[in-house]
């Protein structure tokens, strides 16, 4: 036998080896953060507890008052009353789902003398955890868009900000002094000026940094108009055609998210028979639980192994699974809190 069967093999590394960071990037999940952080702001701890506990309901409706302020009829009181009744609605809170999987064989980590089966499972967790929250950004999103204002009582629109799809449209000249004009855009439809939540694109970030700093760097300041607002941002934020950014305006509590699990999950069943087993996992990327289904099964896994032994291998199929009702303002008229804007070039 030639001495080079005995020459040295591969030299491999140890995971983790840092070298995929970049490769295993996250988004930054700003509409989750901006919902988690309003859920108290919109909905009361019972309600929160009867959306969570609402498996299995036909439907699961929260009650709301119409505001309805009539003129008041100048002069003394007279002996005929006014016939007039308080309206009230249920309003029906909808809820999104979605879900995703993957498998762990214990017998590739076994003959592995790099990764671990825990690490195997931590990685593949980690990305049907991102699957998840990416879906549910995008669909927060998503309703934030469907509930922004249509109507505006201020003049400052459409004279100095037009409007293109519900969109304040701001004209490159105008950015600078935007955030001080959005404040009387608000009151004048009966919002704070204060107590506002703002969150965009990428890009948005860039502006508001460089007028934020302005004032302490050099002698023209637009600080002043940041007091009141807090910022978020999200890549899942769709720049609107022809902007260099797009954001959205809103009083705090102007989104909120409660999420349900299934029953199974919660009482941590199993079946024996078909060896499933349900349980409640605590979702630190989104700060909300899921629903986990894990089957353990018998299968061939010779061709992926590659050992003609792995016939009768151990291999656990993993779901997760989010249910999640998102709440905005009800409203009746076309004013809400919610204002959409696009920066112009």
């Amino acid at each position: 036998m030639s001495i080079v069967n005995l020459k040295k093999q591969n030299a491999r590394g140890v995971y983790p080896s840092l070298l995929d960071r970049q490769e295993l990037r996250q988004q930054e999940y700003g509409f989750i953060n901006l919902a988690l952080k309003g859920t108290p702001g919109i909905l009361s701890g019972v309600n929160q507890g009867v959306i969570a506990q609402s498996w299995g309901a036909p439907a699961t409706q929260i009650p709301v008052f119409d505001k309805s302020v009539a003129a008041a009829t100048p002069g003394t009181m007279t002996c005929s009353f006014i016939d007039k009744d308080a309206d009230a609605n249920l309003v029906l809170v909808t809820f999104v789902q979605a879900h995703t999987g993957f498998r762990i064989i214990p017998r590739l980590t076994d003959q592995s003398d790099i990764v671990t089966e825990a690490q195997d499972f931590m990685r593949q967790y980690a990305d049907a955890e991102e699957s998840l929250a990416d879906y549910l950004e995008a669909q927060i999103l998503a309703s934030i868009d469907a509930a922004k204002a249509a109507g505006y009582n201020s003049a400052f629109v459409p004279a100095k900000y037009p409007l293109l799809v519900d969109a304040l449209q701001v004209a490159a000249a105008d950015i600078p002094f935007f955030l001080n004009d959005a404040k009387s855009i608000m009151q004048a439809d009966d919002f704070s000026r204060t107590g506002l939540e703002v969150i965009g694109d990428a890009q948005l970030a860039s502006f508001v940094n460089q007028y934020a700093a302005q004032g302490a760097a050099n002698a023209t300041n637009n600080a002043f108009q940041f007091n009141g607002y807090t910022f978020q941002y999200s890549n899942t934020t769709a720049t609107s055609a022809g902007a260099v950014s797009t954001g959205y305006i809103m009083p705090a509590g102007s989104v909120g998210i409660v999420a349900k699990v299934s029953p199974d999950a919660a009482a941590n069943r199993q079946s024996m028979s078909d060896g499933v087993r349900w349980s409640v996992e605590s979702s630190d990327l989104m700060g909300l639980d899921m629903s986990m289904m894990i089957k353990d099964s018998c299968e061939d896994v010779a061709l992926i192994t590659g050992n003609a032994d792995d016939t009768n291998a151990l291999v656990k199929n993993v779901q997760m699974s989010i249910n999640v009702a998102i709440v905005t303002p009800y409203a009746t008229a076309t004013n809400s809190g919610i204002k959409k804007f696009d920066y112009l070039p």
